[in-house]
């Protein structure tokens, strides 16, 4: 037998090692000039590393027979399941979306197919255990170095995470760490006669380094799932550890936690029906969200919509109390936030059980070592990485993968396979060599540069030109940026909406300019409309492109006064609103449009059906004051005014712009504007002493009983408009219409 290795074998095991531990460290990489640069850069770092490290595999795998992958139940169900993940990519709404993704996200075909390579990978050239316990610690160092970041308070996104970007990806990254440095601490992992001090040190301080900015994070289901999974390693290694008596303790601790469950629910102590009821109020959204994709998955039940499109699913199944303050007011989803339900919206059934399946093999894989391991504190390995896949799953019921946690969760999943293939290292013959010839090394070098160049340099590049675009300071640097951010093989579906919202922005501030200057302008907002074109026709299903589409065309009509400019955007919005017809957004920029073509009374029945749509909105009322207003319908537009303070949830005496209209109107019916900015109990103090002296100020008894009416007090605030009535008959209209609007 010969053991010894070749220069060639030596090298490309050294550069997949190297290439590996890097890969763990991705979680780190924040590139600020990037858009989206807590996703973007770092997922294409990570794909070009296993680009580096799949071409020395090629080479390895193809010289030794002894590195070629295994085929085992675990890597035939994860193959299945990528075989499913494409083909649904193939028969969903839009490939382009599926293959690429999005620089938001990041997470489609290419991307998966690079995790499916590390894991081959890894599986295939690792077989010692040293070498998992280095890639382990590994991660949990990289896992500390993120948490001592969080802890010095260093943080560069609104929504928390450190270099991730958002606290609930953090946690669902760093649960992988925190097992992982438990399965250090506790597992025998190299000498028979004890774990050496060194690596029970190094996990221990791991723990109190990421355990404190794990459970500090805002990810409760993260952490509710944690605490699942050490209850699971807890009892798993009762049951296991070969005593009886432990199996006994294990049998009621497992039945007193089941009494004590149903106890607390049927009971419900006042602390835990407060901790339901409040549970379910944040989890509003997220049911909404739920009931979109369940609803998409009734309409194509075997494979779905295709990766990474639940975007227009969404919108198709829009829920106007999206709208609302106890919703988060979040309009745009493109995950379910559940791994259930977003594998069944996107790849079906087959796609879900294939998903599935990658468990169960895993766990009764895992489950199946148990009885082999001789000394029983290593049963901690498949009982760890078990209870870990469990929390992992768990907390997936509330989120979603991204590059930081999928890339460890591969790693599990090749970690288990060296478990499960027994931990025994594979004798190879000199005659089972064979030397690397130039056409395989064109055929897999060549391929790859262009992978390299193509799949990642050139995203890149793009990407880095949407900032570039977005904060151009003249016409000229925005064409010429906007252009070069579309030279990439990715979608491009984010750059041209970057781009439009841009133009969509600067139309509002550009009012007055030469023909010359006309004519230029022109010109930019042409080149964005047939981009944005070309959007719409790839997402044809998916209401959001169309809606910037048409808000892009109304911008360009005002800068230009095309109305050719007018006619597209109202097909294009008419489009929009079939395709989600409960969001309101579509129906406020169709009465845009409206008003625009000089439609007064088209625009006002868009507006009233975005009220009727939801009531409680508080926008939708003060957008048809706004459209009242505008058409000179002054009482009906106080009576808009006073539903949206009613439904709450926005605010606008704090913006001076919308003051001054709300004071217009005012101005408009004769009513004194001076206490607009008043709260209701000091204006109702200040109009009652006011009437005591001045019984015949109707302006005073107006604001008594809008007063009154925004404390709930609709009897009296009745009382008082008839008297604003009987002292100013002009107000006869306005009162009617405020009368109608209070509830009975």
């Amino acid at each position: 037998m010969d053991q010894t290795k070749t220069g060639l074998e030596k090298t490309c095991v050294f550069i997949i090692r190297w290439g590996a531990y890097a890969s763990l460290f991705v979680p780190l990489i924040v590139l600020l000039q990037f858009f989206f640069p807590f996703v973007a850069p770092k997922t294409a770092i990570f794909r070009i590393l296993i680009e580096i490290i799949f071409t020395a595999y090629l080479f390895l795998a193809f010289t030794n027979r002894r590195y070629r992958p295994k085929i085992d139940a675990l890597t035939i169900s994860l193959t299945v399941f990528l075989a499913v993940f494409i083909l649904a990519s193939f028969t969903g709404i839009n490939l382009s979306r599926s293959f690429w993704s999005t620089y938001e996200r990041m997470t489609g075909i290419f991307t998966v197919l690079h995790l499916y390579a590390f894991f081959v990978i890894l599986k295939s050239v690792f077989n010692k255990k040293e070498d998992w316990q280095k890639f382990l610690a590994a991660s949990v160092i990289a896992g500390v170095c993120l948490s001592v970041y969080m802890l010095k308070g260093n943080e560069v996104s609104t929504r928390g995470g450190g270099t991730i970007g958002n606290s609930s990806f953090l946690a669902a990254y760093l649960i992988f760490d925190v097992f992982f440095a438990i399965i250090l601490f506790l597992s025998n992992f190299l000498k028979k006669g004890g774990q050496p001090l060194f690596w029970q040190i190094f996990s221990g301080v791991s723990l109190l380094i990421i355990l404190p900015v794990f459970l500090n994070s805002t990810a409760r289901g993260a952490i509710a799932s944690f605490y699942l999974g050490l209850s699971l390693l807890f009892l798993g290694y009762l049951i296991f550890s070969g005593k009886k008596i432990l199996k006994i303790i294990a049998l009621i601790l497992i039945l007193l936690s089941l009494i004590s469950a149903v106890s607390l629910m049927v009971i419900q102590p006042a602390p835990v029906k407060q901790e339901i009821k409040t549970t379910l109020s944040e989890m509003k959204s997220r049911f909404v969200v739920w009931d979109a994709g369940i609803s998409g998955f009734k309409e194509r039940p075997v494979l779905g919509w295709g990766p990474e499109n639940f975007n227009a699913i969404f919108q198709k199944h829009f829920n106007s109390c999206m709208s609302l303050p106890e919703c988060g007011n979040e309009v745009w989803f493109d995950r379910v936030h559940n791994i259930v339900f977003d594998t069944l919206v996107t790849t079906g059934v087959a796609g879900l059980a294939s998903y599935l399946v990658i468990f169960l093999t895993v766990v009764y894989g895992l489950l199946k070592t148990i009885p082999g391991v001789i000394e029983k504190r290593n049963i901690f390995l498949p009982l760890g990485l078990i209870a870990l896949l469990m929390a992992y799953f768990f907390q997936n019921l509330l989120v979603f993968d991204m590059i930081n946690s999928y890339l460890v969760f591969f790693l599990v999943l090749a970690f288990a396979g060296y478990l499960i293939g027994n931990n025994k290292e594979e004798e190879f013959h000199k005659n089972e060599r064979q030397p690397l010839s130039l056409i395989f090394i064109s055929a897999v070098v060549i391929p790859m540069i262009f992978i390299f160049w193509l799949g990642n340099i050139k995203p890149l590049i793009a990407n880095r030109y949407i900032i570039k675009t977005v904060g151009a300071s003249s016409v000229q640097e925005f064409s010429s940026f906007f252009q070069k951010s579309l030279d990439t093989w990715m979608e491009k579906y984010e750059t041209r909406e970057q781009a439009a919202q841009k133009l969509i922005k600067t139309s509002a501030s550009l009012t007055n300019f030469s023909s010359e200057d006309k004519a230029i302008f022109a010109k930019i907002y042409e080149e964005v409309e047939v981009e944005m074109e070309k959007s719409i026709k790839d997402n044809y299903l998916d209401f959001r492109h169309f809606l910037f589409a048409g808000e892009l065309y109304l911008a360009s009509y005002r800068v230009t006064g095309n109305t050719v400019k007018l006619e597209r955007a109202a097909a294009i919005l008419e489009k929009a609103i079939s395709l989600s017809p409960n969001n309101q957004q579509g129906y406020w920029q169709m009465a845009d449009v409206k008003l625009a073509q000089g439609k007064k009374d088209e625009a006002l029945s868009f507006m009233k059906k975005a009220v009727d749509l939801n009531p409680q909105i508080a926008l939708a009322h003060w957008y048809l004051f706004l459209g009242y207003k505008f058409v000179g319908q002054y009482e009906a537009a106080l009576g808009e005014l006073y539903k949206a303070d009613q439904a709450g949830g926005f605010n606008w005496r704090d913006n001076k712009d919308n003051a001054d209209k709300v004071i217009e109107v005012y101005k408009k019916l004769g009513l004194d504007p001076s206490l607009i900015n008043k709260n209701a109990e000091e204006m109702l103090k200040s109009m009652l002493k006011l009437v005591e002296t001045d019984s015949g100020n109707f302006n005073a008894w107006f604001n008594i009983s809008v007063a009154y009416a925004n404390l709930g007090q609709y009897k009296k605030a009745r009382e008082a408009a008839r008297k604003v009535a009987e002292l100013n008959p002009k107000t006869v209209s306005a009162i009617e219409q405020f009368l109608k609007s209070l509830p009975e």
